[in-house]
């Protein structure tokens, strides 16, 4: 069986497609960069609110008379207050603004100003405009790698915080 004619698909050049392709995982970085910030700030949230909590307790406990707290209960308390308020600060670094250097203007002035890129094919054009967004698209994947390390330390000091917070009540209780 032999094949028949290719279909006029086949005419089509790869470049749109591959910029296509670019284009969609500029899409799948961006969305990733809001799906971190996001998850950025329920660290800041969550922290915060225990934060406050401990305060709270704290200054509760102070109010009771012949109430003293044990010492057993006063370092994982201090630690628990230092380690949320650490995973609040990374939860804010991940929302932090971040430069990008995809695609310095003054580059872009020659293209319009002078007649030899001006007047050029469009597939010059199409190349060049894939080569920048491929720049921004490695640009945008090495600042979400960065994102995504600070959440998970802003993650990891969240826990340890919740673990102190857990030692000083079981710490309290078994007093």
């Amino acid at each position: 069986m032999t094949a028949g004619p290719e279909p006029a698909d086949s005419a089509r050049k790869s470049g749109p497609v591959i910029a296509s392709l670019i284009d969609k995982e500029i899409d799948n970085a961006r969305a990733n960069a809001s799906s971190l910030q996001v998850r950025g700030l329920a660290v800041i949230s969550s922290s915060g609110t225990l934060v406050t909590l401990l305060f709270g307790l704290s200054a509760l406990s102070t109010k009771a008379q012949n109430f003293v707290l044990p010492d057993a209960v006063k370092l994982p308390l201090y630690l628990a207050a230092a380690l949320l308020v650490l995973a609040a600060a990374a939860g804010i670094f991940t929302n932090a603004p971040r430069r990008s250097d995809a695609i310095a203007l003054k580059n872009l002035t020659p293209l319009i100003a002078e007649d030899q890129y001006w007047n050029a094919p469009s597939s010059y054009a199409e190349r060049e405009v894939a080569k920048t967004r491929l720049t921004v698209l490695q640009n945008s994947r090495a600042i979400n790698i960065s994102t995504a390390r600070t959440l998970l330390v802003a993650i990891v000091l969240e826990i340890a915080g919740v673990a102190c917070v857990t030692w000083a009540v079981t710490s309290l209780v078994s007093a």
